[in-house]
């Protein structure tokens, strides 16, 4: 597998927003090893791209084109004040992917899927337990990478403060 990185222009077969060298080095000034497989680093990155695509619907702004493969570039986009231009990924998309993958490297299913029964309610007198008939495992909460895409998430359908000059 290789990663096809998006440059800004939309790529139609864009797979990832960094490279195994970008991940590789956010990780590493970070005290994290990742992986010495490219590939491996390479499968961690697309896991985390699943996590970055999967905010589609709390991004400001639009995508730029149908055919744009990722949810970046974007246009209509405001971080402190500032105008993120069409054609840039924005540095806090970049780390919260290197945030993410690095996350996965420490085994952390950012994704989960449903577990199947789980206990709903618990009573320890006179025993008592209630199975839910489904329930998904629970989502990690990852801080880091969520701290780092807050800024590019809408909020409420807010208007986004312009920096007049």
């Amino acid at each position: 597998m290789s990663l096809v990185i998006e440059d800004g222009t939309g790529l139609s077969t864009a797979t990832s927003y960094v490279t195994v060298t970008e991940a590789r080095a956010y990780a590493s000034a970070r005290g994290v090893t990742l992986s010495a497989t490219d590939s491996e680093v390479e499968a961690q990155l697309i896991k985390a791209m699943d996590y970055l695509e999967a905010q589609r619907d709390r991004y400001q702004g639009y995508k730029n084109t149908e055919a744009q493969a990722l949810q970046w570039p974007r246009y209509g986009v405001y971080v402190d004040g500032y105008d993120i231009g069409t054609n840039e990924i924005p540095k806090l998309l970049k780390s919260a992917q290197c945030q993410a993958a690095t996350e996965i490297h420490n085994g952390i299913d950012v994704l989960p899927s449903g577990t199947g029964n789980g206990i709903k309610s618990e009573k320890v007198d006179v025993i008592s337990v209630e199975y839910s008939t489904y329930s998904t495992a629970a989502s990690p909460r990852m801080r880091k990478v969520d701290a780092l895409l807050r800024p590019l998430f809408n909020y409420g359908g807010s208007i986004t403060a312009r920096r007049v000059l």
